[in-house]
């Protein structure tokens, strides 16, 4: 799991995207302008290294593309990876009681 605390990205904005509301049901009860905190697993699809950027790091050069296979919004306070792990078990436990597994 990653637990490191997640750089800024001095210098550049990161990329924006879209979800319908059919992707995550929450989208009619957000508002504009306010943050949300939003979970994904996602898959690497692709990773390549692009010399045409203008920049002095080649750090900086390497991009991936991803394709996003699961998605789920948290609300606006922060959750740590432990917690979300005890309600995923928690969900799984009470599916499995319940005969839906």
């Amino acid at each position: 799991m990653y637990n490191e605390v997640m750089p800024m990205h001095e210098g550049r904005e990161l990329p924006q995207f879209t979800l319908r509301q059919s992707d995550l049901p929450e989208v009619m009860k957000l508002e504009v302008n306010n943050e949300v905190y939003l979970v994904m697993k996602v898959k690497v699809i692709g990773k390549r290294s692009r010399q045409d950027l203008d920049t002095k790091n080649e750090k900086t050069k390497m991009e991936a593309d991803f394709q996003v296979l699961t998605l789920k919004a948290l609300g606006d306070k922060p959750v740590s990876a432990k917690t979300l792990e005890q309600q995923h078990f928690e969900q799984t436990v009470a599916k499995i009681k319940s005969g839906q597994i």
